[in-house]
């Protein structure tokens, strides 16, 4: 059996970096951002959309001084969505958010600096689909089989019923499974850009696609699971949502997909955490085993990112 040298955060650095997750100590002041905040503070952020950016807190973002006074200009944005949720975006963006993405074509030597990544985790809708049957139960499956005689597209129907009582924690391993390549290539620009600057990674609402990601480095960083559970359900809070609550924009969403009630997915109930975990562990018994034989991301390329990290020094409270 293979055995690996594992580098381990100080008990210090570990306690102030849960300290920052949990407590939202050194958090940004973005008031246009929703759902921001630091996994690493002067590193790593995760986020909301960047669409309704006010041009002073574009320009704060892009100079780096939105994240202190000390730190380096933005160095990355990774953007988790898929194509037409951009272009829906593009369609309501602000002019803060204009001036924010168009400036990898400015004169400025301090904008210039931002690289723009598209890595969209769900990609491949067939592959979801595909994956969302794989879960149903076999008789389930088979009479939604059946009933795609009679009436056309029952099978997705089904599918689309069970992940929705499946809840989030299903939601979040679909995620880790159809987009475990995307993950891969997410944590490597991560790692790489992060040591520019600060690395923005978000979707739409930065708590599904981002949380599974957010979930993914603190593991790496050798958070508890305790303190993952807890930084992912700090998403409901920050964005105003309770679990299974209804707006006026549930239907919207609906409409959009054809087949799935998104407001099954409102909020970010402990639960879906706890249970993305089990399935991590039951099905590959480590998130570091995951990374290595899901998602292309090697125990050494692990342990590097935590080696780089690691000589943080974190401002207490």
């Amino acid at each position: 059996m293979r055995r690996h040298s594992y580098h381990r955060l100080s008990p210090t650095s570990a306690a102030l970096i849960a300290s920052v997750w949990l407590t939202g100590t050194n958090a940004i002041v973005v008031p246009s951002v929703k759902n921001m905040r630091p996994v690493i503070p002067g590193k790593l952020y995760r986020s909301a959309t960047l669409d309704e950016l006010s041009i002073e807190d574009a320009q704060a973002l892009l100079s780096g001084k939105a994240f202190g006074a000390s730190s380096e200009p933005l160095a990355a944005v990774i953007d988790l969505r898929n194509k037409d949720e951009i272009q829906k975006g593009l369609k309501e963006r602000t002019e803060g958010s204009e001036l924010f993405y168009n400036s990898s074509s400015s004169s400025s030597s301090s904008l210039e600096n931002c690289n723009f990544v598209h890595i969209p985790f769900l990609e491949d809708v067939n592959e979801f689909w595909e994956e969302a049957i794989r879960r149903m139960d076999g008789k389930e499956r088979m009479m939604a089989s059946l009933n795609t005689v009679f009436q056309g597209g029952a099978l997705d129907r089904a599918a689309a019923r069970n992940l929705e009582k499946g809840g989030h924690a299903m939601l979040n391993t679909m995620i880790m499974q159809v987009g475990r390549e995307r993950i891969g290539r997410a944590l490597e620009i991560c790692m790489i850009e992060s040591q520019r600057g600060p690395v923005i990674f978000h979707c739409q609402k930065g708590k599904d696609r981002t949380g599974v990601l957010g979930m993914l480095i603190q593991s790496i960083l050798q958070s508890s699971e305790d303190e993952i559970v807890k930084a992912y359900a700090l998403s409901g809070e920050l964005l105003g949502e309770s679990e299974g609550m209804r707006t006026a924009n549930d239907k919207v969403k609906e409409s959009t997909s054809g087949l799935i009630d998104w407001a099954f997915f409102r909020g970010s109930p402990t639960e879906g955490m706890v249970g993305t975990l089990e399935w991590t562990k039951a099905s590959y018994g480590t998130v570091e085993s995951y990374l290595e034989q899901n998602a292309g991301f090697s125990v050494s390329q692990q342990r590097s990112f935590r080696e780089q990290l690691d000589p943080i020094q974190l401002p207490s409270k």
